[in-house]
């Protein structure tokens, strides 16, 4: 027997001759990606195929389709060479982030005079009055060297709900809301007027402290680089308070920004998903869809975000980006109520609190 006749006798059984199934080149690339890579052995002993048959000539253009249940891996159905499907072979957190970096990677490098990003948020907010509004907004920002303009607008502040709109007709349907004990917020069913703003600044992007265009441009393209790049600047606490935080958990929430919105080099993107799947207490949380409609799978961190030491009254949170493995990019950052309390009080544990959803985010020569 030659080599060929072995190759082909050792094929699978669901991958017998003809055009191989998309779903399944899929299922044999993702699971390729996430084994550890192995360098040549001498010796005797024949070497193992790290893609298999169908992965290594699936490597160079497939995409990764996936499907998931509400919580746990992301899975994805192999079927026989007949068509019917076999039990579903799950992929991990790791898995998918593997498969986001290579899509990633595989986008083109562009470039442009300005650095330009659409998104909206939408957050809720229980008042005072008893019931819960939904305040949706919408911005753009572009950046160039040194400089960066801004635009938003509120689109609606509004009951979240049909029985949260019962509960305000009920009370008169008052034109002005009050929450967090204090503020107050008018009713505003149609999007306001929009308001724009300019600065010059060199040190515009956030990775835990504020860093320039330049910096992001120059971040490193590997994995264990860009990690301890980043971990230059960790000292055992949120970024945002004294409050501790593991590392995962800070890196995590530090890299978010180069997988969602800052212009960084396609390897760069890559290497920030490589470097996240490389982080023992990263989850998958399963396909979800975001305030625009579109799927993705949610990654976060083991546990959640809690409170600051003695402050009993803050509510926790988890924190998720929903990825979307097709194009390598982030579409949406998810904050999800896990214990009411603090301005979360009156919301259901589960309910997303508060979302920024991605709409575009690239370079342009169009000034704004």
């Amino acid at each position: 027997m030659n080599a060929m006749e072995e190759l082909r006798a050792a094929r699978p059984a669901h991958l017998a001759d003809g055009p191989i199934d998309p779903r399944t080149r899929q299922t044999e690339l993702a699971h390729a990606f996430a084994q550890p890579r192995q360098s040549p052995r001498r010796g005797g002993k024949p070497l193992t195929w790290g893609l298999g048959l169908a992965g290594a000539a699936a490597a160079v253009t497939a995409v990764v389709l996936v499907g998931a249940p509400a919580q746990g891996p992301t899975p994805v159905v192999s079927p026989t060479a007949s068509g019917a499907a076999t039990r579903p072979v799950t992929l991990s957190a790791k898995e998918v982030l593997l498969v986001a970096a290579t899509s990633a990677e595989r986008q083109p490098a562009a470039t442009g005079d300005y650095w330009h990003v659409s998104s909206r948020s939408r957050s809720l907010q229980p008042v005072n009055e008893g019931f819960v509004i939904s305040i949706e907004q919408e911005s753009e920002s572009w950046v160039g060297a040194g400089e960066q303009w801004g635009s938003g607008r509120t689109l609606a502040v509004k009951p979240a709900t049909d029985a949260d709109r019962a509960v305000w007709e009920k009370a008169g349907s008052p034109r002005e809301l009050t929450f967090a004990g204090r503020k107050r917020i008018p009713i505003k069913e149609s999007g306001g007027k929009p308001y724009t703003g300019h600065t010059k600044s060199e040190e515009i992007f956030w990775l835990g402290r504020n860093v320039t265009m330049a910096d992001v441009r120059n971040l490193p393209t590997e994995p264990e680089a860009l990690k301890a790049d980043l971990l230059r600047f960790y000292e055992g606490r949120d970024t945002e308070s004294d409050a501790p935080m593991a590392e995962d958990a800070w890196l995590f929430r530090v890299t978010e920004g180069l997988i969602t919105d800052m212009p960084v080099s396609p390897e760069v993107r890559a290497a920030a998903f490589r470097m996240l799947a490389g982080l023992p207490s990263v989850i998958s949380l399963g396909q979800v869809t975001d305030a625009a409609g579109r799927t993705g799978t949610a990654i976060a961190i083991a546990g959640a975000s809690q409170p600051k030491p003695g402050d009993t009254e803050e509510g926790v949170v988890q924190v998720r980006l929903i990825i979307d493995e097709r194009s390598g990019r982030a579409l949406a950052r998810e904050s999800v109520v896990v214990e009411p309390g603090g301005m979360q009080a009156g919301l259901e544990p589960g309910t997303v609190w508060n979302t920024t959803t991605i709409l575009e985010a690239g370079w342009t020569g169009e000034h704004p």
